[in-house]
């Protein structure tokens, strides 16, 4: 295993990943991905850019 698979997510990006874990539009957005809300969050402007976005992506996965 390499040092990052190893290494805990800090306390800051947890907080942030369960922000929008939480969220009710970045929750209608990954279950309705062809909705106008979920096209919006995962425009890359906005998935590229998010930061809670990308770490709920990284704590929890893609299929969160």
């Amino acid at each position: 295993m390499s040092e990052q698979e190893t290494k805990k997510p800090g306390p800051f990006k947890r907080a942030r990943a369960f922000l929008c874990h939480k969220c009710p539009f970045c929750n209608y957005g990954r279950k309705h991905p062809d909705s106008v809300i979920g096209k919006m969050l995962n425009h890359p402007l906005h998935a590229d850019h998010c930061p809670m976005w990308k770490a709920e992506k990284e704590l929890y996965g893609e299929d969160a």
